[in-house]
């Protein structure tokens, strides 16, 4: 009996997780969406699961100034997209991190990844896809595991 209310709970937790996600990838549409619809959008993000994850959107006009930005930062699904104040008439391109003493870690390596995104894309690349904070530990757990088992058979890399 245990083991069912375990199971029950369990999923009742996912479902409720899974459409709090999706109120907050909502927020995420609406203010991409409104942000586009004045120009191009640089996104900069910095997953993390026991730090807060930051996702940042960069509205730049034609000559690549940030006109508008707005940041996402927190642990939970209850995060939603806040103003970001401080980068207006900024050149994307010539943000530095001296540019950004005034925004916390996070946050200012989102801005570096937007600015790195935009520069990439400019320069018809792909993106590549930033592995999630649960990927990194399970690669990391399997590396281990890797080397344990090349030491064992005599394998030196």
């Amino acid at each position: 009996m245990f083991f069912i209310m375990l199971i029950i709970m369990a999923a009742v937790g996912f479902v409720v997780q899974y459409l709090l996600g999706l109120l907050q990838i909502k927020n995420f549409t609406k203010n991409y969406t409104q942000l586009r619809e004045k120009g191009r959008v640089a996104i900069g993000r910095r997953p993390a699961i026991i730090k807060a994850g930051t996702l940042v959107l960069l509205q730049l006009n034609n000559k690549n100034v940030i006109e508008d930005a707005r940041y996402m930062q927190g642990v939970t699904v209850f995060s939603k997209f806040k103003p970001l104040k401080g980068l207006e008439g900024m050149k994307l391109r010539k943000l530095g991190e001296s540019d950004l003493k005034s925004y916390n870690k996070l946050l200012a390596k989102a801005i570096l990844d937007a600015q790195n995104t935009f520069h990439i894309i400019q320069s018809g690349g792909e993106i590549a896809q930033i592995p999630s904070p649960m990927m990194k530990a399970v690669r990391k757990v399997n590396g281990m595991f890797k080397k344990e088992r090349g030491l064992k058979h005599g394998l030196h890399r």
